[in-house]
C-alpha cells in the first residue's frame, strides 16, 4: 500500500512506499484479526499515524505493542524467526 505525499510538477501524485515498521504492524494486526482502524483506536493514535509511521516515539511503539498484545521487543524485531534453542547433549 503506497501513500501519496506530494505531486510532481505535471500534477501526477508522488507515491511513497510504506515503511518497514508499518508493514510489520500491518502483518501483526492481520495475524491477530485486527483491522488497522481498530488497532489505532486501541492504541490511542490516528490511523494516519499508523500509515505514516517510520521511527515511532517509544510511547507510541509501546501503545501499539500493547494494543496488539505483544512486547515492544517483538514489535521492533525485524525478522520473524524464533530464537534458536540449544539442545543439551
Amino acid at each position: 500500500m503506497a501513500t501519496v505525499s506530494t505531486r510532481h510538477p505535471g500534477g501526477r501524485p508522488r507515491v511513497r512506499q510504506p515503511s518497514a515498521m508499518f508493514q510489520r504492524i500491518q502483518a501483526l494486526a492481520k495475524r491477530r484479526g485486527v483491522r488497522l482502524d481498530e488497532l489505532a483506536e486501541r492504541a490511542g493514535v490516528c490511523v494516519a499515524t499508523l500509515y505514516n509511521i517510520g521511527d515511532p516515539k517509544v510511547s507510541t511503539a509501546i501503545a501499539i505493542a500493547d494494543a496488539l498484545g505483544i512486547t515492544i521487543d517483538r514489535l521492533a524485531r525485524t525478522d520473524d524467526a524464533k530464537p534458536k534453542r540449544r539442545v543439551a547433549r
